[in-house]
């Protein structure tokens, strides 16, 4: 779980909570029969705690089996009664729900569940019989992960690269740990490198319950929380390990339902922060293909770089000396009222209904998509992985169209190899790309790489490329909780001035291709996801669905939302020129050539949108420069980007 950042919607200075609450009685079923025969009292059976002790995915036949098996040993009758107590016994089980619960059988997913069960024939088939439904709005896919959690009756698993000690992962961890005690069992891996190092947080997540099993992926130095000389250390001298993380985002529940996308858990995933918020999103999916889902997090559970919380040395030192945090009530997780109403609606019936029930969509083929733990054994930044190779092959077959949607747009040489291959084969094939702007972004490095970049993506390539806007023409509809979240952020100011309005951030990571396949999950169009970190996401193969998410993704485009990168007007055709000594510059590492044949354009009032490349193009937009968004004339932002621009061909293998 991450630092709390200085959007948190509260400030966390003392330990963090992850709680408890009042503990939940266990199950409890008493099946006995009694008979007196010659003044004795047998009492045929006594199966106490049978819904702990026996998870309620095995089937009527499983537990008749181990009722007879009961009944073996504790009776002593003649045959006869013998056999005809057995068939009483087995008749009473078949008729009781009790002892066969289908899983979210008290939630409204469950009637799904039930369609696809019955429409399952094929065993071993994962791929077909799956129904998605694609949870584009923050709220509601924390809304899912609630609701989720607490219907869950047998497992839960969550790998994520961030998890943050703030409002909305501590509101998730809390239900973990209800869920805990109600006998699910709960196991998370956490990457290590951004997510929470507080040894006394997690010395309370190994400890709270024995249900609750905490793993972290490649820590420094086998402590939570490594000394700045210790970071120092291990990337000198283990420089590959310490940048090879896992960006995975899974979340699987009994088994039957998942979830995977861009979302990592922390506040700006779920539109809860006061300044940076992300445009996200997630895949739910209920059917088959979850089995593959877990048996990739098996596999990143078993690794041999996935440690233990209570393994970890700062960590056991905590617990061995007593001093883990005592996290006693519900309110100890310092949650407020801010999730009140998200609360309520995660126990409403007929609200998870019309949110999510009546908008699941049957998907004709669904494949997942995933790296194995540790990516690649090959090369030392390069080397590719398994999922880079299956998406370079499919998006390879492009035609006609190819979207794209990724908040980090910086190309490698083999991706640019790809791109152009395409376009040799497919001259007139439309290849469009949704990122971040100069205003938007997160990570201005990354940015400053795609800007250096951009001869090759516009000129070479023939890309259209479109940046988000921070505060697009949609705001509220993308983010409706942007007045209550100004208005927290207006207030804060006055105690922490440095502190930034609330804005939006693409963070989705999605393409669809010839408007019949789409991809959402982890990847990122740049070399780390390509190389480096370990990635997830869902191929689906269904037109219908394809054609819902390039909806969204080119509803980001729109004119109201971003700006259109397109060559600048240059007179007596200097952009030649400029062209060829900005390429010469490209090629060194210290890239010093100032001008750029790009910048940002402006759809002008009235005018009507048009591609890059139509002849009346400039009649009816207006350059706005190459860093719009900026507060001032010469912002510390673009000061950064553009050193980082010159000097930044050294750090692209790692971004």
């Amino acid at each position: 779980m991450a630092k709390t950042n200085a959007h948190s919607l509260r400030s966390t200075t003392r330990a963090a909570p992850v709680a408890f609450g009042s503990e939940n009685r266990l199950y409890n079923t008493r099946v006995i029969f009694s008979y007196k025969l010659k003044s004795r009292l047998h009492t045929i059976v006594s199966t106490k705690r049978l819904k702990t002790q026996y998870p309620s995915t095995l089937s009527v036949k499983t537990y008749s089996l181990i009722c007879i098996m009961n009944i073996q040993n504790h009776l002593h009758f003649r045959p006869k009664l013998h056999s005809l107590l057995i068939l009483i016994f087995i008749a009473v089980i078949i008729s009781s729900t009790a002892f066969a619960t289908k899983p979210y059988s008290s939630s409204p997913f469950g009637s799904v569940l039930d369609r696809i069960s019955k429409n399952t024939s094929k065993k071993g088939e994962t791929s077909k019989n799956n129904q998605v439904l694609i949870l584009d709005n923050g709220y509601n896919a924390l809304l899912a992960r609630v609701h989720l959690i607490r219907n869950a009756s047998h497992s839960i698993n969550i790998q994520t690269f961030i998890w943050t000690n703030d409002e909305c992962g501590r509101l998730l961890m809390y239900e973990l740990i209800q869920a805990a005690k109600r006998g699910v069992k709960v196991r998370i891996i956490a990457d290590h490198f951004i997510s929470n190092k507080d040894p006394k947080i997690m010395a309370f997540l190994a400890t709270v319950h024995p249900n609750i099993k905490l793993k972290h992926y490649r820590p420094v130095a086998d402590r939570i929380n490594p000394s700045k000389t210790r970071v120092l250390m291990k990337t000198i001298f283990r420089f590959r390990g310490m940048n090879q993380r896992m960006h995975n985002k899974i979340m699987t529940f009994d088994n039957v339902i998942a979830i995977t996308g861009g979302r990592n858990i922390e506040n700006s995933y779920f539109n809860y922060s006061l300044g940076m918020n992300f445009r996200d999103r997630d895949i739910l999916v209920l059917g088959p293909v979850v089995s593959n889902m877990k048996k990739s997090f098996d596999k990143f559970w078993d690794y041999k770089h996935s440690v233990p919380s209570d393994s970890l040395i700062d960590v056991k030192e905590i617990i061995s000396k007593k001093q883990v945090p005592e996290i006693n009530c519900k309110d100890d997780f310092e949650l407020g009222n801010i999730f009140n109403s998200l609360v309520r609606e995660a126990g409403n019936a007929n609200a998870i209904k019309a949110i999510f029930i009546d908008q699941v969509m049957p998907a004709k083929k669904v494949t997942f998509l995933s790296d194995k733990p540790g990516k690649n054994r090959s090369g030392w930044l390069h080397g590719q992985g398994k999922l880079t190779k299956q998406i370079g092959k499919i998006v390879s077959k492009s035609k006609n169209e190819l979207i794209i949607q990724s908040p980090y747009f910086v190309l490698s040489k083999d991706a640019v190899e790809l791109f152009a291959n395409i376009r040799k084969k497919k001259p007139a094939v439309n290849i469009r790309v949704s990122s971040n702007s100069f205003g938007s972004t997160d990570n201005t490095v990354a940015y400053s790489a795609n800007y250096r970049l951009r001869s090759t993506t516009i000129e070479k390539l023939g890309m259209f490329v479109y940046e988000f806007k921070p505060h697009p023409g949609n705001l509220l509809e993308l983010f409706p909780q942007y007045p209550e979240m100004l208005r927290s952020a207006q207030a804060n100011i006055k105690l922490m001035p440095e502190t930034s309005l609330p804005f939006l951030c693409i963070h989705a990571k999605s393409f669809v291709m010839d408007d019949k396949t789409a991809y959402i999950g982890s990847y990122n169009l740049d070399p780390r996801s390509e190389n480096l970190n370990t990635e997830v996401g869902l191929l689906i193969e269904d037109q219908h669905i394809a054609s819902i998410l390039k909806a969204l993704i080119m509803r980001d485009c729109e004119p109201a939302n971003s700006w259109v990168i397109a060559k600048v007007e240059m007179p007596l055709q200097l952009e030649k020129a400029n062209w060829i000594l900005q390429g010469i510059s490209g090629l060194s590492p210290i890239d010093l050539w100032p001008i750029r044949n790009t910048s940002s354009f402006e759809l002008i009032e009235g005018k009507t949108a048009l591609r890059p490349d139509h002849a009346d193009f400039y009649k009816n937009y207006r350059n706005i420069g190459c860093f719009p968004g900026a507060h001032e004339a010469l912002s510390k932002k673009e000061i950064s980007t553009r050193i980082y621009k010159a000097i930044g061909g050294l750090a692209t293998p790692i971004l």
